[in-house]
C-alpha cells in the first residue's frame, strides 16, 4: 500500500499543496525546468520522491557560502554609453523619418515662447 502511494503521479494541485505554494508558482517553476517533472500531452505530473530529493537540493545549508571579502566586483555600465546608443539610434530614426515626412510633419502649431496657438492671421 505504501509502495502504491511513493509510485503514484501528483498532479499540479497536489504539489501546490503539498509545497506550500501558489499553483501558479509550480506552473512557473515547470516552465523554467527548475522543478522535476513529467509532461504526458499537455498534462503535468510529478513523483514525490523527485520532489523530495530536489527539496533536499534547495536546503540553504547546501549551497557554498560565498565569503564577502572574495567576491568579483563586476563594472556597473557606464550612462555614457547608454547615452550614446541612444543617440545614434534617435539621430538614425530622424534621418529616416526626414526622407519620408515634411520637415513639419507631427510638429505644434504653437509658437515656442508664447504658448498659445497660432492664427492664420500672424502667418
Amino acid at each position: 500500500m505504501q509502495e502504491e502511494q511513493e509510485k503514484k503521479l501528483l498532479t499540479i494541485s497536489d504539489i501546490s499543496e503539498y509545497l506550500s505554494i501558489k499553483q501558479k508558482t509550480v506552473y512557473a517553476k515547470v516552465e523554467s525546468g527548475e522543478i522535476p517533472h513529467y509532461r504526458i500531452g499537455r498534462l503535468i505530473r510529478f513523483r514525490k520522491e523527485e520532489i523530495d530529493d530536489w527539496l533536499i537540493g534547495c536546503r540553504k545549508e547546501n549551497k557554498p557560502v560565498v565569503d564577502p571579502q572574495k567576491t568579483v566586483r563586476r563594472r556597473k555600465s557606464s550612462k555614457r554609453s547608454t547615452d550614446n546608443f541612444s543617440k545614434i539610434i534617435r539621430k538614425t530614426i530622424d534621418d529616416e523619418t526626414g526622407k519620408y515626412y515634411p520637415d513639419n510633419y507631427g510638429k505644434s502649431d504653437r509658437i515656442k515662447g508664447l504658448k498659445k496657438e497660432v492664427t492664420h492671421e500672424s502667418l
